[in-house]
């Protein structure tokens, strides 16, 4: 495993050529039947399947006795989730983040891999293949961000006041940090429309486009493993809302809330608002 975290760039190369073969070419180019939906309003594609298949073929020889775990075969095993509880190496798979905005047409989506292993993510990855910039974080090393062609060291956050921050809610949430913001008399953040994409929103909190994130109920490893330790790495905090321990990828996949914040320093006004705003205290 040590091999890859010290060149954690084979990674990006991996993910950019996989994108480049069986998304991007799918991209405003899907005929019906390649669109399926699992669930009511949530979809597959056959770039989903299609991706996720070449990387359960390729990641293991990056980490010899490494296993996969991605999203689709999730819903084709649930079991699997198990993988996490043993001790071998697991690449953690979004094989095509933001399938509802693929699958209309629209950007943003993004590739996410972790590597994880006993629960701990050692190394997270995500790329926005129409935007060409990519994330990139092993831990204890920080994190890069930047274009393709030129990554770069996140630098440390300065100190951001509370009443100047930005960050993403859906519309139910809004209308309760709207409420708890007034009870509380305290300022609130500018709020703007989730991206249907959590791997940009990890992202933009990374390089500072925005400030905070909160995501609730079943915490998927795909979406938030490589997130997590990226904006982490990045001088944030991604924790448990309710315990304010560090996020790690286990098979436990029961109702969580997790806040993303960056700086670190935003973490008591945000908890504090997230957790009246949901009728809960400190």
């Amino acid at each position: 495993m040590q091999r890859i975290l010290n060149n954690p760039a084979r990674v990006l190369d991996m993910m950019r050529d996989v994108a480049a073969s069986e998304i991007v070419p799918r991209f405003q180019k899907l005929a019906a039947h390649e669109i399926d939906e699992k669930r009511p309003g949530d979809l597959v594609t056959i770039a989903d399947r299609a991706s996720e298949a070449a990387f359960e073929r390729r990641l293991p020889d990056l980490v010899p006795g490494s296993r996969v775990l991605g999203e689709e075969m999730f819903e084709a095993n649930p079991d699997c989730m198990k993988l996490l509880d043993g001790d071998d190496p697991v690449w953690i798979v979004d094989p095509v983040d933001g399938t509802h905005n693929f699958a209309h047409g629209r950007h943003p989506f993004t590739v996410i891999v972790a590597l994880v292993q006993n629960g701990t993510t050692r190394g997270g990855w995500i790329i926005d293949p129409m935007q060409g910039d990519a994330a990139m974080a092993v831990a204890g090393e920080g994190a890069v961000y930047g274009p393709n062609d030129a990554l770069a060291t996140i630098q440390a956050p300065g100190t951001t006041a509370f009443a100047d921050t930005t960050m993403t809610a859906g519309i139910k949430l809004r209308h309760r940090l709207e409420q708890a913001a007034d009870e509380m008399e305290v300022a609130l953040p500018t709020i703007v429309e989730r991206y249907r994409c959590v791997g940009r929103e990890y992202m933009d909190i990374a390089n500072g486009t925005l400030d905070m994130a909160r995501y609730g109920g079943r915490i998927k490893p795909w979406d938030h493993a490589a997130g997590c330790l990226i904006v982490a790495e990045a001088g944030g905090r991604a924790d448990d809302l309710a315990t304010q321990t560090p996020y790690a990828a286990h098979s436990d996949l029961q109702p969580h809330m997790l806040g993303i914040v960056r700086p670190a320093s935003l973490w008591q006004p945000f908890r504090g608002l997230m957790l009246h705003a949901d009728g809960l205290s400190l």
